[in-house]
């Protein structure tokens, strides 16, 4: 027997947590359909060794790309179409040679299937949240295919994104590259050259030469105290953000930075949109709909901007009026959500809303790459017009005393 911690949904909508004693994930998992919940997570308490957890804080962990978790969704779809169960269409996409990056993925939720788990409890460890929000919102309406294909093509169109948003990359990534290099070529190599130049001068050298100087000589002798220094901060703030009051804070933050808030906030908008429409649309009461819907959020402000108006509409209040209490939604997404609710096609608006969103965030991200050459190479340029205009301001200095 195992203690497993775990999160599920009663049949009011609300959310509860909590521990229990099972001899496997499976059975943890039927327990808690046997009291009437619906399961969002269990797993066992203490999960993971050491390595692993300091594997899981280490920054660039790879994922699987959209492009193959798009081809297993529509092999996967297909195969139920065709009249396989479950459990043997996970058998032929394990057996399939273009989804090897997936594969112990797949064995795992294969797995988890045979124990008695349903198809989004059994891919939650090892997919995105978003991901198993939109299988538990086919599963719940009964229509797994259809969610499966409205799902590998919307990640079609985000792999299609993120290549070009990697090829618009590729100059300002070899661009900074190489002036980064020049930087530290300068710092490390060229500015100790000038020093016995410089020593005769001593104190009377311009500030701005003197801080440039002792940089140089950091960069030179101390490298790797900075990538000490940088690795202590970014363990630092990964466990500070462990505590959810701070992170919400943080996150509140991220949300008014300048440009980059508006569209980290439009993304996660568009996706809470996506998949909360697609579970109105399978059926799913729209105070339980909002409760599974907010877990596909990143943002813990915005998270618990969604909790609260799933709490406001169990009691009677409306929810565009509840949304709009929120500064984090459009005008024109309240507008349509208001037109949804008066129709009774809230549905429909909201996935149209998505879609609507998704090209307004694909807009946004090629402005932003237009703008980041021309931005980058200014930035580069005046540092190390920086750099040189200090050398040059201490040899002048030094030059003055010569001629004094």
């Amino acid at each position: 027997m195992a203690n497993f911690r775990y999160k599920a949904m009663t049949e009011t909508g609300a959310i509860v947590r909590g521990r229990l004693d099972a001899d496997s994930q499976g059975a943890a998992i039927r327990q808690l359909r046997a009291k009437g919940h619906f399961p969002l997570s269990a797993a066992p308490e203490g999960d993971g060794t050491l390595a692993q957890k300091i594997a899981a804080a280490l920054p660039g962990r790879r994922g699987v790309s959209s492009r193959v978790l798009a081809i297993a969704t529509q092999e996967l779809a297909e195969l139920l179409d065709a009249g396989l169960e479950l459990d043997r269409s996970l058998g032929v996409l394990i057996g399939l040679k273009t989804l090897i990056p997936l594969k112990e993925a797949l064995v795992a939720a294969r797995q988890r299937v045979r124990d008695g788990a349903v198809l989004a409890d059994a891919l939650a460890r090892d997919f995105p949240k978003f991901y198993v929000g939109m299988v538990r919102a086919g599963e719940l309406g009964g229509a797994l295919a259809p969610a499966l294909r409205r799902l590998a093509g919307y990640l079609a169109r985000t792999q299609a994104i993120r290549d070009s948003i990697v090829s618009a990359l590729i100059y300002p990534a070899i661009l900074s590259a190489t002036a980064g290099l020049s930087v530290f070529i300068i710092l490390a190599f060229v500015l100790p050259e000038f020093k016995p130049l410089f020593a005769q001068a001593g104190a009377a050298l311009p500030l701005p030469s003197r801080m440039v100087m002792a940089f140089g000589d950091f960069v030179r002798d101390s490298w790797w105290l900075g990538l000490i220094l940088l690795a202590a901060v970014w363990f630092g703030a990964r466990e500070a953000l462990r505590d959810p009051a701070r992170r919400r804070r943080v996150d509140a933050a991220m949300l008014r930075l300048p440009v980059l808030g508006s569209l980290l906030c439009a993304i996660e908008v568009e996706r809470f949109n996506r998949i909360l429409g697609t579970l109105l649309s399978n059926g799913v009461e729209l105070p339980a709909a909002l409760e599974l819907a907010k877990e596909v959020l990143g943002n813990t402000a915005l998270r618990a901007a969604v909790g609260e108006t799933a709490r406001s509409l169990r009691e009677g209040e409306g929810f565009a009026r509840r949304l709009a209490a929120h500064t984090v939604f459009r005008d024109a997404t309240l507008d349509l959500v208001q037109i949804g609710e008066e129709t009774g096609k809230l549905d429909e608006m909201l996935i149209r809303q998505a879609d609507l969103d998704e090209q307004r965030i694909k807009h946004t991200i090629d402005r932003l790459l237009a703008l980041l050459v021309p931005a980058l190479t200014i930035l580069l340029g005046l540092v190390v017009a920086g750099l040189i205009g200090s050398m040059l301001i201490a040899i002048l200095s030094v030059n003055d005393l010569a001629l004094q």
